[in-house]
């Protein structure tokens, strides 16, 4: 070849060669010329994709860029070098519609359902028949519209959506001399039934509650709420576990401020894995730091639907059975599904006992330190001889005894919540009445502060969602302590410090404790007490700027 190149060498022989052979000659040295050019190019794609396959630890910024390659061969080779064999990868190639085209098909055989990839993908491809004027450009095209029998179906020519897909158990086709992958729902889902709520037990209520399955937790909210303006937005979170989370809203409702900072925090998270709604209301809550609870967790559609009508946003983890409810304010722990199907002065009723029970629960130990530590006077003097005649023989201080029988009750209460079954409820409360009665017949403890204990941990269950209970711990605490130096001016200082802490937080702009501070009469009146629906005209005013009107035509 390099001879016959020679431009002197070539006027030698071309002296010796009739004019038309000469030209003939040309031609077909011209064309040697040029299919040794495209075979070097070939030959040095081929080395660099074979370089590709054979490197050891491929990382996802070195497939980012890679596209489909033209053969099942090839795209087994790569997805396999990337993904090992271990992971259970199934790939097979097939001669489909009477041998006009070789299809290769790969999935991972966990997560897949591989009944459906048997009867509605192969199963037409291999029994099917290609029209007459079917071309080998539109045999892609006529594969999706008239073969697949799965209506979720799309085509990527990147190798980077394929292993994506792959890994949450979807199907790939490939085509061989087509550049072009066919992507296939076919995720195996394995769900749990349908069951009623764990931590937030109703009477008249709903009695269904989410599971770890997103798309059926967005149908019961669907169920709930059948309009075109009920708006949900989908992400992805988490570098390596890349979980599904849906932000939902109702458009025209929603303060689309509050939507629009929601959505802002969740594209902000930047972290390796997400894996429930508790990591993701960490990364997005306001002041992570306090001890209050500026969101509502809920297993509840019901509820979730009514806080969307109400103008608040929800957002669905998948793999989580909650939803992360904002922005909320204090008031909104205090309330219950219950509220609004009881008769109205019940519901008030029922409201006001949580609301006490919760200030039993944070002040009713750090009293009655007050009062038999600092201030013994303002005690009647019958009650005062009694506590005292109880504590004879006591061997530690009031502060000290109040505080070793709170931290029990929670290991108590800790211990019954981690065995299984209701076992651990009767093992709790026997525990509870054992030890109790033990260490005041032993003289270890007094009655009085056993009652006491009882009363506050009892009365923090009595609120409407967990999370203020561990609150309410935190807060008795500290109040336990104020009030051991400091008498009833220490419990007066810690009162007057956690309502400025809470005058000091936000819900994603909102005021924690609206509508009361700012003041706001049309929230006031299902904050305290629940007023009769046909009163409870309108939305409140910043959760729902542009569409108060809840009942009648009032504006």
């Amino acid at each position: 070849m390099k001879h016959l190149r020679n431009p002197c060498h070539f006027k030698k022989l071309s002296a010796q060669i009739p004019a038309a052979s000469l030209a003939n000659t040309k031609e077909n040295l011209n064309a040697l010329n040029q299919l040794t050019t495209e075979s070097n190019a070939i030959a040095e794609e081929l080395n660099q994709i074979s370089q590709q396959l054979m490197s050891p630890g491929l990382g996802e910024a070195n497939y980012k860029n890679i596209r489909v390659f033209s053969t099942a061969d090839q795209n087994f080779g790569f997805i396999t070098s990337i993904l090992g064999k271990s992971i259970g990868l199934i790939t097979g190639k097939y001669d489909i519609l009477e041998g006009k085209a070789q299809a290769g098909v790969a999935y991972i055989e966990s997560i897949t359902n591989q009944e459906l990839v048997s009867h509605q993908i192969l199963e037409p491809l291999l029994k099917g028949k290609a029209d007459v004027n079917t071309t080998f450009d539109t045999i892609l095209t006529l594969i999706q519209a008239k073969f697949i029998a799965v209506p979720n179906v799309k085509t990527t020519n990147r190798m980077e959506q394929v292993i994506e897909n792959l890994l949450i158990g979807n199907t790939a086709l490939f085509i061989n001399g087509i550049n072009t992958a066919l992507i296939i729902d076919s995720r195996k889902i394995e769900k749990r039934s349908l069951e009623k709520p764990d931590n937030e037990g109703t009477v008249l209520s709903s009695l269904e509650a989410f599971i770890e399955d997103i798309e059926i937790n967005c149908s019961m909210i669907i169920k709930r709420l059948p309009i075109p303006n009920l708006h949900f937005e989908l992400f992805s979170v988490g570098i390596l576990s890349k979980t599904k989370v849906k932000l939902i809203w109702i458009e025209g409702i929603a303060n689309a401020g509050i939507v629009a900072e929601a959505r802002r925090r969740i594209q902000k998270i930047d972290i390796d894995t997400v894996d429930g709604i508790g990591i993701l209301s960490e990364l997005i809550e306001d002041t992570p730091l306090s001890i209050f609870p500026k969101f509502q967790q809920t297993q509840r559609p019901d509820l979730v639907a009514k806080a969307l009508a109400n103008g608040q946003f929800a957002v669905l983890c998948n793999n989580s059975p909650f939803a992360f409810l904002a922005p909320i304010a204090f008031w909104d722990n205090f309330k219950s599904m219950d509220d609004y199907a009881e008769l109205t002065i019940t519901a008030c009723y029922l409201r006001l006992g949580r609301i006490i029970a919760y200030a039993f629960s944070v002040i009713i130990s750090p009293l009655y330190l007050a009062f038999v530590t600092y201030n013994q006077i303002i005690v009647p003097q019958s009650l005062a001889v009694t506590i005292a005649a109880g504590r004879e023989g006591v061997p530690f201080p009031s502060g000290v005894e109040l505080l070793l029988m709170t931290f029990g009750m929670t290991i108590i209460r800790e211990a019954a919540l981690r065995i299984p079954g209701s076992v651990g409820y009767f093992i709790g409360t026997l525990a509870a009445i054992v030890i109790g009665q033990a260490a005041v017949a032993a003289g270890y403890v007094s009655a009085s502060i056993i009652i006491v204990v009882a009363i506050s941990e009892i009365s923090s269950f009595a609120v409407a969602t967990t999370r203020i209970t561990y609150t309410s711990r935190l807060i008795n605490y500290s109040f336990i302590i104020l009030a051991g130096f400091l008498g009833m001016f220490g419990l007066i200082c810690g009162i007057v410090i956690i309502f400025w802490h809470l005058s000091s937080l936000e819900s994603f702009g909102v005021p924690y404790l609206y509508p009361f501070i700012p003041f706001d009469l049309e929230g006031m009146k299902d904050t305290f007490i629940r007023m009769r629906l046909s009163v409870l005209k309108k939305r409140l005013r910043i959760l729902a700027p542009f569409n108060r009107v809840r009942i009648g035509n009032d504006k």
